[in-house]
């Protein structure tokens, strides 16, 4: 069998893991500046937990940390860096046993106005935002790794191939996974709001809008 060919990111992306491999904690640092809130916006909407979201991070960057020095540019490092940041938030669920509730708790989130491709009107306000809290609440009840799956591919734009090599399976499977998923979340907007079309629009208001994400402090 051919030997893979190593695979190259952006020039600044290389050097830095390059500098961190030959030991400078500098780089490393630029690394973690780069992808932190990208992370944490993950961790939250897998684990609904701001305190738990800085867990993910910390573990996942500790982890990536660890064993930067062993990677050897044969797959993409956002993808490596990912794929320990959905194991971090799948076992921090599970060791701690978490019960989620419907919503995240006050003060964890800073719900604002939906800004979307067109200005929404007044009357559309209540509708919105039910129709948001209940999309987060359906997404809520979906298995951490369905949840993964639909947060990279809805909220990060992860391509099925990208979401494959994260998880760490076929793209077939993730095509698979992403198909229950929306069935699940589809039976959940129907039952609640008799309304299964609002999946999809769901879906694109959501994604445009990190507003219920807390920032990292």
């Amino acid at each position: 069998m051919a030997e893979l060919e190593p695979v190259r990111f952006g020039d600044v992306e290389s050097e830095l893991i390059e500098r961190c491999q030959a030991g400078d904690r500098s780089a490393f640092e630029e690394i973690f500046s780069l992808y932190r809130d990208d992370v944490f916006r993950f961790a939250f909407l897998v684990v609904r937990d701001s305190s738990l979201a800085q867990d993910v991070v910390q573990e996942a960057f500790l982890k990536v940390f660890r064993s930067i020095a062993k990677f050897q540019f044969r797959s993409s490092f956002k993808s490596w860096l990912y794929r320990v940041a959905v194991n971090e938030a799948i076992t921090i669920l599970r060791r701690r046993k978490i019960k989620e509730e419907l919503d995240p708790a006050p003060g964890t989130v800073r719900d604002q106005s939906t800004s979307g491709s067109r200005e929404w009107q007044p009357e559309e306000a209540a509708l919105d935002s039910e129709e948001r809290r209940l999309l987060r609440f359906a997404i809520g009840q979906l298995d951490p790794v369905h949840r993964s799956v639909v947060v990279l591919k809805y909220f990060h734009e992860f391509s099925d191939t990208e979401i494959a090599a994260v998880i760490g399976c076929p793209p077939g499977t993730v095509k698979s996974r992403l198909h229950r998923a929306r069935e699940l979340l589809r039976h959940q907007m129907a039952r609640q709001m008799g309304r299964p079309d609002l999946v999809a629009l769901s879906y694109n208001r959501l994604s445009n809008n990190s507003s219920f994400v807390p920032v990292e402090e």
